[in-house]
């Protein structure tokens, strides 16, 4: 994959090919997972493609409340994963 520059400064940027303006229960999921697996705040959000606000509304249960412990499930074996 070749790395992208900004056009003016040519200083080396990150592609963007994800953007999500809200979460599925999924994402929420998935965010608790990368958080259990020991991923940083600032990569889940870079990696989810989405702002820290709503990372931080599914790390703090204000939506998906359940995703937690859907997360610590699936990481337990007790739960598979549909894909």
């Amino acid at each position: 994959m070749a790395i992208s520059k900004h056009p003016i400064t040519g200083v080396p940027v990150n592609e963007i090919t994800v953007k999500r303006k809200w979460l599925t229960e999924e994402d929420a999921i998935t965010i608790h997972l990368m958080r259990l697996q020991g991923a940083t705040y600032t990569d889940i959000v870079h990696h989810m493609g989405t702002n820290a606000n709503r990372v931080g509304e599914v790390l703090r249960g204000e939506i998906w409340p359940n995703a937690a412990e859907k997360a610590r499930a699936i990481l337990g074996g007790d739960l598979f994963t549909r894909h």
